[in-house]
């Protein structure tokens, strides 16, 4: 044995530090020396925290068949889930007022389009107290149908029956409608439509882009695929006059 070596009391050392118990560091020269059972405290917790994170680093590194498996973040699980459902509520969100509010002859155009419109404008007719309601008196009385108008909520519907249907590549219905506010030359743009083939009657729905103060007449004209901003009145098929 070497006789030189110092001697160590108790023969043990410091798994933290790597040197014999009993030796002063500096930091237990500035702030005192810690007691014997806080120190070897702290030394099982730092023992038992490596051993945690070494079996957690050899679960996540363990081998089926011979290659590594790392679990999959959670995030990224989730992410296609959350994207789904992102998507589910968009269309949902833009379409569901579509298909409660028809405002277009594009939503209107399918058997379903028609039969919403058909009753939202039977709900107008049943709740409202100041709706008019007034019948189209068309060229040589070929076509027929009705108007219904709700000012306060500056919307309605046309019911159109016995128009020919139109193709809309080279001529589209237009609606006008004349307000006693403004000038008979220039009357409110109603919307465009189409008449397809194979309906003997077609409910469109109305909502003008400018505010009706008050309605005195209702006309359908005939115009070019654009439409127009003025019509020039050559060809109306349908009138439908006020009465108040």
């Amino acid at each position: 044995m070497d006789e030189d070596r110092p001697a160590v009391e108790d023969g043990g050392s410091d798994a933290l530090s790597g040197r014999s118990k009993g030796q002063a560091t500096p930091d237990d020269q500035e702030f005192g020396a810690l007691p014997p059972a806080v120190r070897q405290r702290l030394d099982r917790c730092a023992e038992q925290w490596l051993v945690d994170r070494e079996s957690k680093a050899n679960n996540a590194t363990a081998s089926v068949g011979g290659g590594p498996v790392r679990p999959a973040p959670r995030s990224r699980t989730l992410m296609p889930w959350l994207i789904t459902a992102v998507s589910v509520v968009l269309a949902v969100a833009g379409w569901w007022p579509r298909l409660m509010h028809p405002d277009s002859t594009a939503a209107s155009a399918s058997s379903f389009g028609q039969w919403r419109v058909a009753s939202e404008r039977e709900q107008m007719l049943a709740n409202s107290h100041n709706v008019g309601h007034w019948p189209w008196a068309g060229e040589g009385g070929a076509s027929n149908g009705d108007v219904v108008w709700d000012n306060r909520q500056q919307r309605g519907f046309l019911r159109l029956k016995g128009f020919v249907a139109n193709d809309p590549a080279r001529a589209r219905y237009q609606l006008w409608i004349f307000d006693a506010a403004r000038d008979d030359r220039y009357p409110v743009d109603g919307g465009m439509f189409d008449v397809p083939p194979g309906r003997s009657e077609v409910l469109i729905p109305v909502r003008p882009s400018v505010p009706v103060v008050r309605p005195v007449a209702f006309a359908v004209t005939v115009e070019e695929p654009r439409g127009a901003v003025v019509s020039a009145r050559e060809k109306v098929v349908a009138f439908a006059r006020v009465d108040r």
